[in-house]
């Protein structure tokens, strides 16, 4: 059919339905149609570097988790983006980040009240603060609270579809309320150096600062192995996502269990020199780290 009459259709109905029907094409036709042309879109894209593969793969799961409706009204710039999206199962960690920051998106875009789309690609971009107080005109503190308590929410429905494991969401969701927003935001982007310095971000809690014991632990690791920090954090849940991750990078158990030791080691220094550990819980982590095995390390310290 004519481009112009397709731009028109999908441009003024207020669903895919009433666009298929002006058209007089099939509904479940034209929503094949249009979507496998934004994956063939993206593609292309990203095959000529004008989209990074991490800002591909979120306009992929953003077109994956939200319904072809609402997808369509954030396309021509409005849509609701305080409704709620299902977590859809995937099978990758790169997938379950992706979809974090998706939906972190769509939560920041409903709290600032700008649109979804906005929203999404901004927090794919390493300058993505900048851009949220640009589009939605309000303040940095406001901007960082509310993409904190967006990422906060999206952990914890993570780890309730069982994406994330419980010490994963522990941790992270720790994290979220206490660490940097913008090292957040690269952790789960995948963009992150973590060799990059991580100061001790603060703590409310006991809880709070044995979760950044454990993240400032699990970056100083990645840069050590020379890893992703996410993928290192991820292989710290499970005997199983463990493995995955020396396959991939050859490494062996020994090695990764060295590298975090240490990134623990000196996390707890940081920890201790801003009070936010007692000397005995210090001596007492320490003994810990020198007699269990990495999983039950973790757990130990996230529990």
């Amino acid at each position: 059919m004519p481009r112009e009459d397709l731009v028109l259709a999908l441009g003024s109905a207020d669903s895919l339905a009433s666009a298929a029907a002006e058209l007089g094409v099939a509904p479940a036709a034209l929503e094949d149609a249009v979507l496998g042309a934004i994956a063939d879109a993206v593609d292309a894209a990203e095959a000529e570097g004008s989209l990074t593969p991490t800002t591909a793969l979120a306009v992929r799961t953003l077109v994956d988790v939200v319904p072809p409706d609402r997808l369509l009204a954030a396309a021509r710039g409005g849509g609701d983006a305080c409704g709620e999206v299902p977590w859809m199962d995937v099978a990758t960690l790169d997938e379950v980040a992706a979809q974090i920051g998706v939906k972190t998106g769509l939560r920041t875009a409903c709290a600032l009240g700008i649109a979804p789309l906005e929203a999404v690609a901004a927090l794919a971009d390493p300058a993505g603060l900048a851009g949220l107080e640009a589009r939605s005109g309000r303040g940095p503190e406001e901007v960082t609270q509310a993409v904190r308590d967006a990422i906060g929410a999206s952990v914890a429905e993570a780890e309730a579809a069982g994406a994330l494991t419980q010490t994963e969401g522990t941790v992270l969701g720790a994290a979220a309320r206490v660490a940097p927003v913008e090292r957040l935001l690269a952790i789960v982007r995948g963009d992150d150096d973590p060799c990059a310095p991580f100061p001790w971000p603060g703590s409310e809690t006991r809880g709070e600062a044995l979760a950044a014991i454990v993240l400032i632990g699990a970056v100083d690791a990645a840069c050590a192995l020379d890893a992703a920090t996410f993928d290192v954090f991820a292989a710290l849940a499970s005997q199983a996502e463990l493995d995955q991750l020396l396959t991939q990078t050859g490494l062996s158990q020994a090695e990764l269990e060295e590298a975090l030791r240490a990134g623990l080691g000196r996390a707890l220094d940081a920890a201790q020199a801003a009070d936010a550990i007692s000397g005995l819980e210090a001596l007492l982590l320490r003994a810990v780290l020198s007699q269990v095995g990495i999983l039950d390390l973790l757990r130990s310290f996230s529990a």
